[in-house]
């Protein structure tokens, strides 16, 4: 493993100054990664060892928020430092922070993945480390390797590892991501599955659920929609878009929305010429979208335009449509199901255990293709809305993750 670890970083050392130059030259992701960590300064020394708790993008930052809050309500004397890869949670915090921030505090991101970097970050707080949290599977081999060698408590919870993750494969990548797993002090799965499939490589794991699931339910008790989306709404039936793409973009532009059946949706790419294109699809013949920051809400389809909202949206719904199953794979269905109504998708729910379980209840219907999306719309309005043991079954996980946190 040294062997492949030293490729490992030394290819890392090469993509870096490689990204950068893609960035330079107008490559609009990677400028992002750099400009977050440009602007992201170390984190100061702190008077007691912070809690590290890392999330890859917004979607884990969602997974990790409620058992941080938890930790924070029940360690009230200790900092909290919060690090992200992506720009999508650095940027979202940074605009929103948590109710619970203070001033010992640190939000930034996380450097790239190699020796120096590392080394320097953990440096900059003195490796005053009480412990060190991930969620999901992101898992950095140059990271562990250091915390190990610090002698720091490490855990990823909400893991889910599923049948043909590479993590499982029988090659030279598979073996070196098991190694950097095998690092962990704690590895908290969200079903047994999971602990069955790291068994068998000689990982020890313990199921204890997904933090998710009480986030979702909390939010849906919190987060009301706006007056005016209630007046729009009124007694129609509402179907709710959430961070669509394009296929399922198009394929509701074909159904006839009217005042007794409308639409709200919330693409994922919220860029001004992505929301342009979507106003052009519905506006094509005649005037019966408009974009929710205007204000007007005189049409039967309105696009949000800005991000942060969706869960409240799910409030209205009486159907969820959510986007990337005829991609790479669906964004939180999670939320929509927490409103308990009727949801679709496309095909590619298989990484998702969630999805799994909720098709199984019948609370999920998958369409296999995005130009049959629009046929099954109204059908599945009219059907009576689901309930779902298994999203109750999952409550209470926050808890149990916390307590075995130092």
């Amino acid at each position: 493993m040294v062997l492949i670890h030293f490729i490992y970083t030394s290819l890392f050392r090469i993509a870096v100054p490689v990204m950068r130059i893609l960035a330079l030259c107008g490559n609009s992701n990677l400028s992002s990664l750099f400009e977050i960590r440009k602007k992201s300064e170390f984190p100061p020394v702190p008077s007691l060892e912070y809690a590290w708790f890392h999330c890859a993008s917004l979607g884990e930052y969602e997974q990790a928020a409620p058992v941080i809050e938890s930790y924070v309500s029940l360690n009230p004397k200790t900092p909290i430092l919060i690090t992200f890869f992506s720009p999508s949670g650095y940027n979202h915090v940074m605009e929103n922070p948590p109710s619970w921030i203070r001033k010992g505090d640190s939000i930034c991101a996380l450097p790239f993945d190699t020796p120096r970097r590392i080394r320097n970050f953990l440096k900059s707080v003195d490796y005053r480390i009480k412990f060190f949290a991930t969620c999901k599977y992101e898992v950095w081999p140059e990271l562990m390797k250091q915390l190990q060698g610090a002698s720091i408590h490490t855990c990823i919870f909400g893991a889910h590892i599923y049948k043909g993750s590479a993590l499982l494969r029988k090659s030279i990548v598979g073996a070196f991501l098991r190694n950097s797993w095998s690092q962990f002090s704690t590895i908290l799965t969200q079903d047994s599955s999971s602990v069955e499939e790291l068994a068998q490589f000689k990982i020890s794991s313990e199921a204890i659920g997904d933090p998710r699931v009480d986030r979702v339910l909390q939010l849906a008790i919190n987060t009301k929609p706006s007056a005016d989306l209630l007046k729009w709404k009124s007694s129609s039936e509402l179907v709710v878009a959430g961070s669509t793409w394009r296929p399922e973009e198009i394929s509701l532009t074909t159904l006839p929305w009217s005042e007794s059946r409308k639409l709200l949706i919330a693409p994922h790419e919220i860029k001004k010429s992505h929301i342009d294109e979507i106003l052009s699809l519905f506006n094509s013949t005649s005037r019966i979208a408009s974009l929710l920051s205007e204000g007007r809400l005189d049409t039967p389809v309105v696009i949000a335009d800005s991000m942060g909202e969706l869960t409240s949206y799910y409030h209205l719904a009486d159907l969820a449509v959510v986007g990337g199953g005829f991609g790479k794979g669906i964004h939180n269905i999670l939320e929509p199901a927490a409103h308990g109504i009727k949801i679709i998708t496309g095909p590619k729910i298989r990484r998702f255990r969630e999805a799994v379980k909720l098709k199984e209840e019948g609370v999920l219907n998958t369409v296999s293709e995005s130009n049959l999306l629009a046929s099954v719309v109204w059908s599945a309005l009219s059907a009576e809305k689901p309930s779902s043991t298994w999203l109750d079954s999952q409550k209470g996980c926050v808890i149990k993750i916390v307590s075995t946190l130092p």
